[in-house]
Order: structure tokens, then sequence, then C-alpha cells
């Protein structure tokens, strides 16, 4: 995102704002949108299941998930947002649609499982949070594209998006190891109640 806000930023300052804006309203009505279903199926699930069963179910998905991310195979479609929109869309429209898209989380690549294991455990965990959550990940996704478009703006920056690069297997490493981290402390709460 930031490889088109930055040098839309650097042609004209208010185009770039559009489209930022666009993005993060975007980002916003897609992860209403989902935390609507988050807190359907969350509530659902703890009228048929007590805490402790929704907490081993969380460290399971978490499991898998931190082991998916260690075999260097997070859960993700291979699909960007449309690049045709680049020109055919005004900037805000762009924003808002690509934020959409993005704000939706199933529907572009995933560098690794935590957006996951956010939902999961929003929706298994504490439903009444789902908006709080979501919205807030859509808060700081655009908001961090925003700060690598201000600097894109000023100076092209390396190409840190790049799947190919040292860096980001370290990273899915990292999320892994932390992922299964965090399965062993939730299955160990849960077991110890």
């Amino acid at each position: 995102m930031a490889g088109v806000a930055g040098p839309m930023l650097r042609r004209s300052t208010a185009q770039g704002t559009r489209f930022l804006l666009g993005l993060l309203v975007g980002e916003l009505l897609a992860s209403s949108l989902l935390a609507v279903a988050a807190y359907l199926v969350g509530t659902a699930v703890a009228f048929v299941a007590p805490l402790p069963l929704r907490e081993v179910l969380t460290a399971v998905i978490v499991l898998g998930l931190g082991v998916a991310d260690l075999l260097n195979r997070t859960p993700h479609i291979w699909r960007q947002v449309p690049q045709d929109f680049v020109r055919t869309l005004p900037p805000g429209r762009l924003g808002l649609v690509w934020g959409f898209d993005l704000g939706l989380l199933f529907t572009t690549q995933k560098s690794t499982s935590l957006t996951w294991v956010a939902l999961t455990a929003v929706t298994l965990l504490q439903p009444t949070a789902a908006w709080l959550v979501l919205g807030t990940m859509a808060v700081v996704g655009v908001g961090t594209v925003a700060i690598r478009s201000v600097n894109w703006s000023r100076r092209p920056l390396a190409r840190l998006g790049d799947m190919s690069r040292p860096w980001f297997a370290v990273m899915r490493k990292v999320a892994g190891v932390g992922l299964l981290a965090l399965a062993v402390v939730t299955a160990v709460g849960a077991l110890s109640r």
C-alpha cells in the first residue's frame, strides 16, 4: 500500500490523503462486518461450550497456526488487492475498495498467523470485544501504511514487503515460536481450573 500511497502523496498531497482516508474507512467498514460475524459465532459457541473448553479449542488452533508458521505454511490465499483499480478508480474510491478488501482479512496474503490468532481468540474467548480488536487492527494497519507512505513520499524505501527477503522467514519463525508458547500458556490456564 505504501508503494501506491507514497508516490501518490509525492504527486499530490490531496490525492494521497484521500487514498489513505478511503483505505481507513474501507478497513473499518469491513472490520465492522467481520466483527458482527465474530460476535454472532462467538456468542453461539459460548452458549454451548463452557470457557475452559473454548480455551482448549483456542490453544489447539493457536498451536496449529504456530506450527503452520514454523513450516512456512501460514494459511492464506495467494491473492492481492485488484491492481487494475489503480488506473481506473479515483484515489478516495481506490482506498475505500482496497481497504474493504483488506479489512475482510480472508481475501489477501498474510505474512504470519497472528491475524488468525487474534480473530480466533476474540471469537472464542471474548466476542463482545470483536469490534474493538478488529477495529484496532484496521487502524494500526492503516496507520502503519500512512507512516511508511509519508516516508516514501520523501524518499523511496526498499521493498520491505518482499517475501523473499531473509528477514521475512525469520519474522515468520519468531511468530511461530511465539504462537507455540501462547498455545501452551492458554492450555495450561484452561486445564488448571
